[in-house]
Formats: C-alpha cells, sequence, structure tokens
C-alpha cells in the first residue's frame, strides 16, 4: 500500500514538474513575441488613437520600466540635495532623537520635493542616515538601534567633555600661571 502511494506521488511530482516547464516555455515564447513586436511599434512616446480609444505604442512593460527608469534618473539626481538636508535637519536639532519618520514630517512641513511616494522617500531618509553615521568623520551618531516596529533613532554628534580631561587640563593650565 505504501509503495503505492509514494509511486502516486513520484508521478504526480513529474507531471506537475512537466506542466512547470510547458509553462515556462510558453512565457518565454510570449515574451520573445513581444519583444519582436515592440521592435515594429513607433518609438513616439505619446500614445496613439486607434477608433478613439487610446493604444500605447510601445509594449506595456517597457512603458513601466521606461518610467521607473526615469524616475529613478530624477530620484538619484535629489539625493545629494536629501542627504544634505537630511543632516542639517538633524543638526538643528542637537538634544533630540529623530527617527527617519520624524525626519520625513519636518522635511514635509519645510516642504521638500520628494521625488517618490511617502514609502519610498522613507527608505530614502533611512539610508541617508545611515550612510551619514558611516562616513569617516560622521557628524551623527545612531541613538538607538531599533526592533520591530520601534525605528532607529539618530543623533546630533556632540563634542561631548569629558569632566576629568577638564580638570586635568584645569591643573595644568593653573600650573603655567
Amino acid at each position: 500500500m505504501t509503495a503505492i502511494l509514494a509511486n502516486q506521488l513520484v508521478i504526480a511530482r513529474q507531471a506537475l514538474e512537466e506542466q512547470r516547464r510547458k509553462s515556462e516555455e510558453e512565457y518565454q515564447k510570449d515574451l520573445e513575441a513581444l519583444e519582436r513586436v515592440a521592435r515594429f511599434l513607433p518609438t513616439v512616446s505619446a500614445p496613439s488613437k486607434v477608433h478613439g480609444a487610446q493604444v500605447p505604442t510601445k509594449a506595456p512593460s517597457l512603458l513601466k520600466a521606461q518610467s521607473a527608469e526615469e524616475e529613478e534618473r530624477s530620484y538619484d539626481s535629489q539625493t545629494p540635495s536629501l542627504i544634505s538636508t537630511v543632516l542639517e535637519t538633524i543638526l538643528s536639532r542637537p538634544n533630540a532623537a529623530l527617527s527617519p519618520r520624524m525626519v520625513f514630517q519636518i522635511l514635509e512641513a519645510q516642504k521638500f520635493p520628494f521625488p517618490g511616494d511617502e514609502h519610498r522617500s522613507l527608505i530614502s531618509i533611512g539610508s541617508s542616515l545611515r550612510k551619514l553615521t558611516e562616513r569617516a568623520d560622521p557628524q551623527i551618531r545612531l541613538s538607538r538601534r531599533g526592533s520591530g516596529r520601534r525605528p532607529n533613532l539618530y543623533r546630533a554628534l556632540t563634542q561631548e567633555i569629558n569632566p576629568a580631561h577638564v580638570t586635568a587640563a584645569a591643573r595644568s593650565s593653573e600650573r603655567t600661571m
């Protein structure tokens, strides 16, 4: 009985694998056909009208890829200004521990032109903060490492003075007087 069930299981797995392979082959053929058709379509970026309905002049996947590339280029061109703005925001609040969402809300209140949606902007701010803490001469530090729903908190790096050094410096200055 067990041998029969094992044989049926092997047969079923082989059938599923064969169906998967055929589906992948069909999918690949469809992709190749779309690429061939896309080569013959005009390269005008405006949609053309056929019988009153708008028809895209490029394959939809190509339109999505092109718009994503354009958005990425505009996004990358603003990254340095985002990093410097995030740095200025953190440094202007030396006593506050700020999360990426708090920085986003501050920048949004200052009407900073974010190129994408809120989620993408939060990711950009988080990566900017991480990059700022990893610099050779960091000006901000990770105040608290986040976990789960608790985000990382960042603070401006202040020159903390050790009281022992102050005392030793004061003693050496008294000796020279």
